[in-house]
């Protein structure tokens, strides 16, 4: 353990710590929130601080009026977004918060995405804290459930099995139980049994999204939270245990591992938002920022045994072949995707075969993620990778990944070859690499590095050129004449010690040995391709031609050996 704090509470507490002493740090806005871009957050953090401040123990280092004082901001701030909320019935948006405050809180137009998981949030503060809370903001906490109850915010069919209606159902399960609304607590069970199904015969199809992974696990640990019917506590124990051992088949030491449907800047190209992972795993140094708080520490729920194991008890190398079916709610598969993942104690290699449009396209075809216990992960980013910019693509941003590219997944390397269609004029010039900062040398085509406790080499179809930044090493490779590819392979430290390696130096020499041979298009072939032979004299084989099918020592990928 690299963590001072041994025990599931202790990290609970001491995140709630962080979280409460960072909003008695923030700055307020002339308006009284301490927020403005994001409604919640101001809730979050003031249920973080009552939470703490409650707790006489734990908050011991404060007077009594400092703790009163930080208990009388806190039930304000609750309260000023609370009175945020659309409370007029004849409202179309009856029942919602503004999410963006702009510059007048007071005239923010209504948004359907905080009710969501802050509804749910709302009803488990009120629930764990009705006793302590004062008259005042018990009432208007109380009113604030009653308007989501009477309103249709959660009224909504199961269509996609995404987690906007993952968290609907969890409020009708929570206002079921507030009520005592057996109709509502009853579909609300129906369409949680529905989900749960769902995911478990067609897999999950919001493969590494972040926050929404997250989004699930916390709605429905609310609901397990408060709701004290056992058909209902039975259906969403079964699905936390689902989410969590997803989440735990894809963790490393804080940082998720292989493809991800949707991130968000601080998911990638560092893993930053790891508060739950930090309370419920603890085998990484506890977070000192905080990216999304959400209800982090207010929760009970523990995770079993066995899946704390199965997450930080890494020994050996793993290879994950998964497969998901995109299908509709009534079971219809219209596509599927494989995602393959190697997790070694050191670091992993994982991505998904089939490029899919995502929502926003912020999504992550593959990388290489170090842990965050790697000395690297200490100064910069975790993850290397090489993409090409597509829709939505900013400058600095290193998501929102172009439909173009095809990909060869194997144990420690990757290959990827694009080719732009000469008819896309407005297609990005360049493929963007990301490198973690370590030490590098760069000699024509290639790269070599050692970063942390692993060895990298990359070679490109292109000449690029090298920016060193703060947290990174910026790679940028033109196009030429439509294409582009990169073939990466890693080695832990500790197997190259085995193999006689000692440093840098002697990597690049081993790793010149392999042979990489990029080709173009031929009167024979109308595509490119890449042949590249692993330090383990595995040959790999992949082309962009309209019949390539990639190839691992003369073999097809066996479709058969990926599994829900």
């Amino acid at each position: 353990m690299t963590t001072p704090y041994s025990s599931l509470t202790e990290r609970k507490h001491a995140i709630r710590k962080l979280a409460a002493f960072k909003a008695l740090e923030l700055p307020f806005q002339p308006s009284g929130f301490w927020f403005h871009s994001d409604v919640r957050d101001n809730f979050y953090y003031a249920i973080h601080l009552f939470s703490y401040c409650t707790d006489k123990e734990a908050s011991s280092e404060m007077s009594d009026t400092q703790r009163e004082a930080a208990l009388e901001l806190a039930s304000g701030m609750i309260i000023r977004v609370l009175s945020l909320q659309v409370q007029d019935p004849e409202n179309p948006m009856y029942g919602h918060w503004p999410l963006n405050l702009g510059s007048d809180p007071a005239a923010a137009k209504p948004n359907l995405l905080p009710v969501e998981l802050m509804g749910c949030l709302i009803i488990l503060f009120y629930n764990q804290f009705q006793n302590a809370l004062p008259l005042g903001l018990k009432s208007e906490l109380n009113l604030s459930i009653l308007h989501i109850y009477q309103s249709s915010v959660y009224r909504q069919p199961i269509k996609q099995i995404h987690h906007h209606e993952a968290k609907h159902t969890s409020l009708k399960l929570l206002l079921g139980h507030q009520f005592d609304d057996q109709e509502l607590l009853q579909q609300g069970l129906r369409f949680a049994k529905q989900q749960l199904q769902h995911v478990k015969t067609f897999g999950f199809k919001e493969y590494g999204a972040l926050p929404w992974h997250w989004h699930w696990i916390q709605s429905f640990t609310c609901v397990w939270e408060v709701v004290d019917d056992a058909a209902v506590r039975e259906t969403v124990s079964e699905m936390l245990d689902y989410l969590w051992r997803l989440r735990a088949d894809y963790y490393l030491k804080g940082a998720w591992v292989g493809a991800q449907s949707r991130q968000w800047p601080h998911d990638g190209p560092k893993d930053n938002n790891t508060l739950l992972d930090y309370i419920q795993f603890g085998d990484f140094p506890m977070p000192s920022v905080i990216t999304r708080l959400e209800g982090a520490s207010l929760y009970t729920y523990q995770v079993a045994d066995d899946i704390v194991k199965r997450a930080v008890e890494r020994d050996s190398a793993e290879e994950l072949k998964r497969k998901i079916q995109f299908a509709e709610v009534d079971g219809e598969v219209t596509e599927e995707a494989h995602l393959y993942t190697l997790i070694t104690p050191d670091y992993a290699v994982g991505g998904i075969w089939e490029r899919r449009d995502e929502f926003d396209n912020e999504q992550q075809r593959w990388d290489v993620t170090l842990p965050l216990t790697d000395p690297a992960a200490a100064i910069g980013v975790n993850q290397a990778f090489f993409f090409h910019p597509g829709n939505k693509y900013k400058e600095g941003d290193d998501r929102h990944q172009s439909r173009y590219g095809t990909v060869l997944l194997h144990q420690d390397s990757v290959a990827q070859l694009w080719e732009i269609p000469s008819e896309d004029s407005e297609a990005y010039p360049s493929l963007i690499g990301c490198l973690p900062r370590g030490e590098w040398t760069f000699e024509e085509r290639s790269g070599y590095g050692r970063i942390g406790n692993i060895y990298a080499a990359f070679h490109l179809m292109n000449d690029f050129i090298v920016e060193e930044r703060a947290d990174r090493v910026s790679i940028t490779s033109p196009f030429v004449e439509g294409a582009n590819g990169v073939v990466m392979e890693v080695v832990a430290s500790k197997e190259a010690d085995q193999l006689g390696i000692e440093d840098l130096e002697q990597f690049t020499a081993r790793m010149k040995q392999n042979q990489v041979r990029f080709s173009g298009k031929t009167a024979e072939t109308d595509g490119f391709g890449v042949v590249y032979t692993t330090r383990k004299q595995e040959e790999l084989k992949l082309g962009t031609a309209s019949d390539n099918e990639a190839t691992i020592n003369g073999q097809s990928i066996r479709w058969d050996e990926y599994t829900i």
